[in-house]
């Protein structure tokens, strides 16, 4: 039997460590518990998950029957930025050569994981998940993602294979690197937006889910919802809080944070989901909308436009055209049944590429292309 190791950010009670880290944790790598679970009904493969993480006083191995997981102590963020994650680098590539895999599959290039393994002179695999380089271009990132936007080229430029979510992604990882084969992958999203019935809220909602970092453009956003045409409309901000943003209108209200099972009554009350990104390589909360059948306004600065069709299970739209994102939210809210009726076009597609099983089979074709 062949061997993969993955190397990310899996949660630690997904590696039979929960001591460590309580199940109600918030992680955004969801995909990543998916596949995890998918991975114990296979038996092509003996997958090690090499997980660096601060929580872990030591190096730690778990075995199971088919996945081995490898815990590392992880040094802190400002250490690793200013010495090149040099401690990262030596932990994870001494636990690699360890396993010795016959490929090394790392995902996400905004911390240690894929520097390290960019060094590794075996067979491996990067998978985007988001880019830090076209965020940069585009908005001013905080200090810390600017110094790890720094390693972004260089560890790209070391992967002969790339996995990608969507066209966007990919077009931009071809503006650093034109040599890697590169593989679509859909990242799955997680079976609870699978299995919960809609039923909308009394008065129009919209729902955003994200941070209020300068790349997810709020500010647009909340001049959108001050004209007097959306008085009549709630925007609902789920992740921000309201002292991050004083001085909203009164149909804008800040949620704080919102863990994912909240996240799921939100999204089965909102009429449609807005996100007014001005990058963004795959917005998971977009496909999540797009499962649960929400109609979706999205930017054209945003990858997941492929589950949109526009006009008629969403907008596709300008980062800055104010006047086109009230009218296609105007749209999306003019009635109950047209919000409803929006949001169920082109679902059943979207329920079928997002599946945990449909990222099981394309990733197992992706590991025998570069296997075999």
């Amino acid at each position: 039997m062949k061997s993969i190791a993955i190397v990310g950010d899996l949660p630690l009670w997904d590696a039979q460590a929960a001591p460590l880290c309580p199940p109600d944790a918030w992680h955004y790598c969801v995909w990543l518990s998916s596949l995890r679970k998918l991975l114990d009904n296979q038996n092509e493969y003996h997958i090690h998950w090499v997980i660096p993480h601060k929580k872990t006083p030591k190096r730690r191995v778990i075995e199971t029957d088919i996945q081995t997981f490898h815990l590392l102590p992880k040094a802190r963020l400002t250490v690793g930025l200013y010495t090149g994650y040099a401690y990262d680098t030596y932990s994870i590539l001494s636990e690699i050569r360890r396993i010795s895999p016959d490929l090394v599959h790392s995902w996400g290039t905004e911390n240690s994981h894929s520097l390290a393994v960019s060094h590794y002179k075996g067979k491996k695999l990067l998978s985007i998940q988001g880019l830090l380089t076209a965020y940069a271009e585009r908005a001013r990132l905080a200090r810390f993602e600017r110094h790890q936007a720094f390693y972004e080229p260089y560890t790209i430029r070391r992967f002969n294979h790339i996995t990608t979510e969507s066209p966007w992604a990919e077009n931009r990882v071809r503006e650093i690197s034109v040599m890697p084969a590169f593989h679509h992958l859909e990242y799955a999203v997680e079976d609870s937006f699978f299995h919960h019935e809609r039923v909308l809220s009394d008065t129009p909602t919209c729902l955003y889910a994200g941070t209020n970092a300068p790349v997810k453009n709020i500010r647009t956003l909340i001049n959108v919802f001050s004209s007097p045409r959306l008085s009549h409309v709630r925007l609902l901000l789920a992740g921000i809080r309201p002292e991050e943003l004083p001085h909203c209108p009164v149909n804008v209200r800040p949620l704080g944070p919102v863990n994912r099972e909240s996240m799921v009554q939100l999204m089965a009350k909102a009429w449609c989901l807005v996100h007014p990104s001005l990058a963004d390589t795959g917005p998971t909360i977009a496909k999540e909308a797009r499962v649960m059948g929400l109609p979706v306004m999205l930017t054209n600065a945003c990858g997941s436009m492929q589950h949109i069709e526009h006009g008629k299970s969403g907008f596709i739209v300008d980062p800055y055209d104010i006047a086109t994102m009230q009218e296609s939210i105007l749209q999306m809210t003019a009635d109950a049944q047209t919000a409803l009726r929006m949001g169920a076009y082109g679902q059943q597609e979207c329920r079928t590429k997002l599946s945990s099983d449909t990222m099981m089979s394309s990733l197992m074709e992706i590991y025998g292309n570069i296997l075999n």
